[in-house]
């Protein structure tokens, strides 16, 4: 069988900008982990508890995106490198104090709504309206994310 015909909806066009938003999430998954696992703050159990929920939801969507790619006749990007290659998320490791991790999330999740709705548009051009509800799904979530960020960072 081909790979043409193990795609269950053809819209191959996608695939490369689907992987990127992919790889994106995967490197704010991990940025998102790290942040939970070493905050240094005196609100420490809130913002781990907090970080632990967005990274929670982050993984749920890196499961779908993949499945999507593979759906539309792709395969996933699956290593650390294949991430790593295709991300525009800059990573952070090592402890991490409180204020800065919001902050860097909190822009990272502003980022993520723009290149969702630019991978929307794209989806829509070309018919595959499956991968621009996905992306909306996305969309949703990471605005809602920036703005509880957002609530962490004003006085």
């Amino acid at each position: 069988m081909s790979k043409k015909e193990t795609a269950v909806f053809p819209f191959e066009k996608i695939i490369p900008s689907l992987s990127k938003f992919t790889a994106d999430t995967y490197v704010l998954y991990t940025k998102t982990q790290n942040a939970h696992w070493n905050v240094i703050d005196r609100r420490f159990f809130q913002l781990h508890k907090f970080f632990e929920e967005i990274y929670e939801e982050l993984a749920e969507g890196i499961d779908e995106l993949a499945e999507r790619i593979r759906m539309v006749g792709g395969n996933a990007p699956g290593s650390l490198k294949e991430f790593l290659k295709l991300t525009r998320i800059d990573e952070v490791s090592g402890l991490v104090d409180g204020q800065t991790a919001i902050a860097e999330l909190y822009v990272d999740h502003l980022e993520m709504t723009k290149r969702a709705l630019e991978l929307i548009k794209e989806a829509q051009k070309i018919g595959d309206e499956g991968t621009a509800d996905l992306i909306i799904s996305r969309l949703r979530f990471h605005e809602k994310s920036a703005w509880m960020l957002l609530s962490h960072l004003e006085e």
